[in-house]
């Protein structure tokens, strides 16, 4: 696994350097202004077998996010508190990268390492959608 740092390497399509990062600055002002603890829970896989979701909760996790209650938002969805502060990452990275202040970053892998990164994320998916079963804070 190699990581390529260069600012010769273009960045994004401009469409898409504009629009992931006003959606995720959405996403983000969305969960810190909204009234979420007023809708109640619309997941419909709970709903009909009482089973969570593997993103249930973590609207939920946005929200404890966007108000600062980072221990709280990671008990009620590790994988959407991580998302959020991925989104959060995409944003300044994106904003650094077109004000010309960071380097372009690539990570290059073999076949093997690839496969071997995938494997990885099923696993902390199942581990996550494991978590959220086992521990009932989606429900």
């Amino acid at each position: 696994m190699q990581l390529e740092r260069s600012r010769a390497i273009p960045l994004l399509d401009p469409l898409l350097r504009w629009l992931l990062p006003a959606i995720a600055t959405f996403g983000i002002l969305l969960a810190r202004f909204f009234p979420f603890h007023a809708v109640p829970p619309l997941c419909p896989l709970r709903r009909i077998t009482g089973i969570p979701c593997i993103g249930c909760g973590a609207t939920r996790s946005w929200v404890h996010m966007a108000h600062g209650r980072i221990g709280d938002a990671f008990l009620q969805s590790p994988l959407g508190a991580l998302l959020f502060v991925a989104a959060l990452s995409m944003v300044l990275y994106i904003v650094g990268r077109s004000l010309d202040l960071l380097p372009a970053l690539r990570l290059h892998t073999s076949p093997t390492e690839a496969l071997a990164l995938r494997g990885a994320v099923v696993g902390l998916l199942a581990a996550h959608w494991l978590y959220l079963v086992l521990s009932g804070v989606a429900a």
